[in-house]
């Protein structure tokens, strides 16, 4: 678009507006004769792959026999160092079967709470329907 106004007329009311273009829009780059053979030529000349050293594989077999090593022997540190469970005396045995059957007693009293709501419950959806059914208008 700058060519095209820096090298045609406009009509004058279009004036401002070519010279805002014209100041603002940079001009397009010249790109100097012979670049793209240097560039081609260039890039015929770089190597088509680096070669790869057999160092790598080497040493990615190493890391990883390492590896498997600190694991190994992290696993075992961690497994052989647990702490023993601790012995309980006769009275902590005695209070923990306590606690047990008072757990038991009260799962069983609430088992028999939740039976006797929901015959309570059937007992009401009964009645509801009873009344229903006498206080219908035909």
């Amino acid at each position: 678009m700058r060519d095209y106004l820096a090298a045609h007329e406009v009509p004058r009311e279009f004036l401002e507006e070519k010279r805002i273009v014209l100041a603002l829009v940079p001009r397009t780059p010249e790109i100097p004769d012979g670049l793209e053979e240097r560039l081609s030529a260039f890039i015929d000349r770089l190597p088509a792959r680096k070669r790869a050293t057999r160092i790598a594989p080497v040493w990615r077999w190493v890391s990883g026999v390492a590896a498997a090593l600190i694991l190994a022997s992290a696993a075992g540190l961690y497994f052989t160092r647990q702490p023993a469970a601790p012995k309980l005396s006769d009275q902590e045995m005695y209070a923990c079967a306590e606690a047990q059957r008072a757990l038991i007693l009260v799962s069983q009293k609430l088992n028999k709470g939740a039976r006797q709501w929901q015959g309570a419950q059937q007992e009401i959806v009964k009645t509801n329907q009873i009344i229903n059914k006498h206080l219908k208008f035909k």
